[in-house]
């Protein structure tokens, strides 16, 4: 009985921190096409997340930081990703977009956009 309520668990409820909504899939995309700053159709994309209902609070705060990066996060939004990676409470696929503006220097690192392309639907 334990292995069937495991696997049960295994099954509906991990996936669940790991896959990604619209908004973070939007995200990762534009940051794995990133180089130096976003471009006007990247923008575009950001701006509609932001606007969108659906998207969490977190959400909204990575998709405005991403389209306010020149080069890399500025200082004070380094603080606020800090924050993000640090709540136990945060899904792994935020903590994943949140880790890749925080590292970006010009464009996210190799490692980060390996991670990026697993939230791309």
């Amino acid at each position: 009985m334990k292995l069937k309520t495991f696997c049960l668990m295994m099954f509906f409820i991990i996936p669940s921190f790991v896959m990604a909504s619209e908004s973070v899939s939007t995200m990762a995309t534009v940051l794995t096409e990133l180089n130096h700053f976003p471009s006007a159709k990247h923008k575009k994309s950001l701006a509609a997340i932001i606007a969108n209902k659906a998207s969490s609070e977190n959400e909204k705060l990575l998709a405005k930081m991403i389209s306010e990066i020149e080069h890399k996060a500025s200082t004070a939004d380094k603080e606020k990703l800090k924050t993000i990676l640090s709540d136990a409470a945060e899904t792994k696929a935020v903590k994943i977009i949140a880790k890749a503006i925080l590292n970006t220097m010009h464009k996210p690192t190799a490692n980060d956009i390996e991670a990026l392309k697993t939230l791309i639907d």
